[in-house]
């Protein structure tokens, strides 16, 4: 995903170009799992009287909206199930879509924090550059060196150091936004019931 979103976000010179080529992206290399659901009498502040209806597409720009949204609403349900507090510290946002300014703010708005990007968007060439130089120290030294050894008290001088990209939404949408994931994960739940896991 971190590629179509990359990809999606530098075509600047139109919205629908990018949520086209994104669009057209996702719905070439992935057919199937997809469902979606256009939610009625959404008020904002409760899921009473929230009704639901699946539909089979919706328009380019809500398509690619829903993905990430979904994604993101996503992540955080199955993080705070697993123990992530409400709202986390804070969000390091790595990878291409961590140059995507209207990405990162869905981030802060739908997990409610900061969110952080590193100097550096291609996290996996830098994590296998520190994986290769943590395998260089533990060598040189003999033995296994905890991997902060090669950054610790030399952070900000390096690509790791972090920068605030976004603050955390207003608390009026991250509310919006809980009830949301409540509403998806009552959808994802029913879904897994009737058609089993993969």
């Amino acid at each position: 995903m971190c590629f179509s979103l990359t990809r999606a976000g530098n075509l600047h010179s139109k919205e629908e170009e990018s949520a086209g080529f994104f669009l057209w992206f996702i719905t070439t290399s992935a057919k199937i799992g997809f469902h979606r659901y256009i939610l009625d009498n959404f008020t904002g502040d409760t899921l009473e009287g929230l009704s639901q209806r699946e539909v089979q597409e919706f328009d380019s720009p809500a398509e690619v909206r829903a993905l990430i949204e979904g994604q993101f609403l996503s992540m955080r349900a199955h993080a705070e199930r697993f123990g992530m507090p409400a709202p986390p510290n804070r969000i390091i946002a790595t990878g291409g879509a961590s140059a995507n300014q209207r990405i990162l703010s869905s981030i802060a708005s739908i997990f409610g924090c900061d969110v952080y990007t590193v100097q550096r968007s291609d996290s996996a060439s830098l994590g296998a550059a520190l994986r290769a130089a943590h395998g260089w120290l533990c060598n040189k030294k003999g033995g296994f060196v905890p991997i902060s050894g090669l950054y610790m008290d030399k952070l900000e001088k390096t690509s790791l150091s972090c920068r605030l990209a976004v603050s955390a939404g207003n608390s009026e949408l991250v509310s919006k936004y809980t009830i949301l994931m409540n509403k998806r994960m009552e959808i994802e739940n029913s879904l897994v019931q009737k058609l089993g896991r993969y």
